[in-house]
């Protein structure tokens, strides 16, 4: 069968049942509600709407597709393979086999299995120490990804069933595909029958459980996993003892949801439980942390109990370690005020928070505070609901979230002055390091790991290239370098309060691009979002940058507005965002923004409102073919800490940044770039602004003939004329834009009203306007 027919006909046999044939192929997505993207791991909204049974959907990140696109990004193969991937599933005989596209002469099968997709992450990944690991004080080799993140496989006895990848700022998700429910993570895996098992929540946990006691031990990987992992633990191994590690989620008048899930657990399986004797919230691995490996042990032994009738009933709700309320599940939970059921959720998080712009819920995942959808909160209530055998409705698992939305606790501002890094925090008034601590507020971090500069440390030395870059781009100019650091300590800090933007403009290849990776790098990929000048002016379009600290604008084309959207996000102000199936809202939007192109841009305002916010660099010498390093930005990444040190110590004081950046924004460069761009301006330029109001007249359209020595209105027509220029300001235009355009240049405006009309303080300087002035022609 050829590709082309094999295509058609499983389009033609899908029709209707894409729903079932993706389900097939481990992707769960319910019909017409918003959910995680199986392809693009989730980061924005996924609907699928299947519309003419064609399996369409949208992804606002992946972008938009039928029911075969979703499977060739799922398994990321070309369309040929993706194909014959749904071909199994619909049993399509194909008469001879398929060749697949770019593969040669030696074509190689499709990925087509979660498993196939952990087992070559796998064999990749490479031994070394996570950084999200070193941080909790364990110092044990690991298999890491090319990003460093750490990859953990999923399994169940001897079968692979996906894997973990955690990063190195703590962020945890599954490759797509893995099955969850009944899988853990070996710490200590099965070498024959074990006398003993040990069962944690987190892999961090798990691993300082292997200090305490010996034995088999797993990571089941959350709360709601313990039982399925513990029940295969005893089918399979009914001699062995089974002692749940858990989790204490102790918090006042509320459930312990970590306790309560490990008694359930242990009462199943006829197992054990030993919990940190905490007053607050913490686990095993918390408890060594703050007590050391000895103690630790120690109460780890002391602590386990058995659980029996007397000391546990399986429909009581657990508020904290020792105390219950007698509630009986079976029937008073589907009478709790939708108040107790927000509390009870919010146990289950540990600490939630709400954005009161966009009544977004967040919880603290030890490094900074993530945002949930509310299709998450509503899952997480749906199981609280089937854990405890309690009928729910949409209806009223809605009303919990919006109770929940009112009581959490809000977001607070954050500290301006500190930056967030995956280690900890670095205060940039008192330089002072700390760990994180969810009171900081960090919605952010960079990514990148800090470290204190070695002895002999310097920028020429330790970053070559970056040292390189930046002496091309500032034409050896010392003091202009010295402000493009500056514009790169204001990424650094998101220093969005400072109430500017950087517009950086040159030829092709004069380093444009290496800027804006450099700033990239700085405040971390995840951090950034690229977009279009014109997307800032539409509510719709703002949607993609929110929660951005970053705003690139790369290579922009010719843009002719107000900049309404970039004044209103850069002066602070409340925007309108339309995010797509969602609410609408208005928010502050706390993003650095970074436009480049090859040409200024041209914005219509002339109230100033863009010119004192517009920082501009012009980057005027393009590197020649032979000196093209293709690797650069790949070799300045890796010199990014040293850039953070030298960041940092050169600019003490933030207030010595923001000057810097005032003195670029008012440069003779910044002057000859917006002179180019904007007419008006260069006409500016050959004015002279007296000290009152004794020069020319502004004058009318209906003066003829023009006299350009004598009125102003005339003299901009001549330029207009004599330059080339089209789509001439009209005198009411003109009136209203040249205060603006004055004050660009630097001079002050100031009309007068006489019995001839309006009289300026301007003068012609005729000298430098007869290029273009009419005159005489020469004999």
């Amino acid at each position: 069968m050829r590709n082309i027919d094999l295509i058609r006909q499983v389009k033609q046999q899908s029709t209707g049942r894409w729903q079932g044939i993706l389900a097939s192929l481990g992707a769960e997505v319910p019909l017409n509600r918003h959910t995680a993207c199986p392809a693009c791991g989730g980061k924005d909204r996924f609907r699928f709407d299947d519309k003419e049974g064609n399996g369409t959907f949208i992804c606002n990140q992946c972008g938009s597709g039928d029911g075969l696109d979703l499977v060739r990004r799922l398994f990321n193969v070309d369309v040929t393979e993706a194909a014959n991937e749904v071909a199994k599933v619909l049993a399509i005989p194909l008469t001879k086999k398929v060749v697949f596209a770019n593969s040669g002469e030696n074509p190689q099968p499709p990925n087509i299995s979660v498993v196939d997709k952990a087992t070559k992450l796998l064999e990749e990944a490479t031994s070394g120490q996570s950084q999200y690991l070193i941080r909790k004080g364990h110092t044990c080799s690991v298999k890491l990804l090319a990003d460093g993140s750490m990859i953990l496989p999923v399994k169940q006895g001897n079968e692979l069933l996906g894997a973990q990848i955690i990063k190195p700022n703590g962020e945890k998700r599954f490759i797509s595909g893995t099955r969850k429910k009944g899988g853990y993570i070996p710490v200590v895996d099965f070498t024959g029958t074990p006398d003993t098992v040990l069962i944690a929540e987190g892999y961090a946990t798990a691993l300082t459980v292997s200090q305490l006691h010996e034995g088999v031990v797993l990571a089941a990987l959350d709360e709601g996993n313990l039982l399925p992992v513990a029940t295969w633990v005893r089918k399979h191994y009914p001699q062995s003892k089974i002692i749940i590690a858990a989790d204490n989620d102790v918090k006042p008048d509320e459930a312990n949801i970590g306790k309560i899930k490990a008694e359930k657990t242990a009462k199943v399986v006829n197992g054990w439980v030993t919990i940190p004797p905490t007053k607050e919230k913490a686990d095993w691995d918390d408890y060594r942390q703050q007590y050391g490996i000895e103690a630790t042990k120690q109460a780890f032994i002391e602590g386990v109990y058995k659980l029996s009738e007397n000391n546990m009933k399986t429909n009581k709700i657990l508020v904290n370690c020792d105390k219950k309320l007698s509630i009986d599940t079976d029937t008073d939970i589907a009478q709790l005020a939708p108040n107790q059921l927000a509390k009870l959720l919010i146990s289950r998080y540990g600490r939630l928070a709400v954005n009161m712009e966009s009544s977004t819920i967040y919880n603290y995942n030890g490094i900074i505070w993530q945002p949930i959808k509310d299709s998450e909160l509503s899952r997480e209530m749906a199981n609280f609901f089937t854990e405890n055998n309690t009928h729910f409705s949409m209806r009223r698992i809605n009303g919990v979230i919006d109770v929940l939305k009112v009581i959490a606790e809000p977001i607070r501002e954050r500290d301006l002055d500190v930056i967030g890094f995956a280690n900890g925090v670095l205060n940039t008034k008192n330089h002072k390091f700390s760990p994180h601590n969810p009171d900081d507020w960090l919605l952010h971090e960079n990514g990148i790991t800090y470290t204190e500069a070695v002895e002999g440390e310097t920028l020429e030395a330790n970053a070559p290239n970056y040292t390189k870059w930046l002496n091309h781009v500032s034409g050896g100019n010392a003091d202009k370098a010295r402000r493009i650091k500056a514009g790169l300590y204001m990424v650094l800090a998101n220093r969005y309060d400072w109430q500017l933007f950087i517009e950086v403009t040159g030829v092709g290849g004069s380093g444009k691009s290496v800027f804006m990776h450099i700033a990239e790098f700085l405040t971390g990929k995840h951090n950034t979002s690229s977009g279009e000048l014109k997307s800032l002016d539409d509510a719709r379009g703002r949607a993609q940058f929110i929660g951005k600290k970053l705003i690139l604008l790369p290579d922009q084309r010719k843009y002719s507005g107000d900049g309404e959207g970039l004044k209103a996000i850069t002066g602070g102000d409340e925007v309108g965002i339309d995010p797509k199936y969602e609410k609408q809202f208005s928010m502050v939007m706390k993003s650095v923004v970074i436009i480049t192109g090859n040409r200024p841009m041209q914005f219509t305002e002339r109230h100033n409102g863009i010119a004192r916010r517009r920082v501009i660099f012009h980057f005027n010498e393009s590197v020649p073919d032979k000196d093209k390093d293709k690797k650069l930005t790949e070799k300045i990444e890796a010199e990014i800490p040293v850039i953070i040190r030298d960041l940092l110590l050169e600019f003490t004081q933030s207030e010595i940044a923001y000057q810097l950046l005032l003195e670029q924004r008012d440069s003779g460069e910044a002057t000859e770039v917006k002179r180019e761009s904007d007419p008006l301006i260069d006409f500016c330029a050959y004015l002279i602004a007296m000290e009152g109001a004794s020069g020319m007249l502004m004058g009318n359209a209906n003066i003829f003939p023009q006299v350009p020595r004598k009125y102003l209105y005339h003299a901009y027509m001549a330029y207009m004329q004599g330059n080339g220029n089209k789509n001439a300001l009209s005198l009411t235009n003109f009136g209203r834009s040249i205060n603006g355009a004055l004050k660009e240049m630097g001079k002050k405006y100031i009309r007068e009203r006489t019995m001839y009309g309006y009289r300026t303080n301007l003068e012609l300087d005729e000298e430098e306007a007869k290029d273009w002035l009419p005159s005489v022609p020469i004999p």
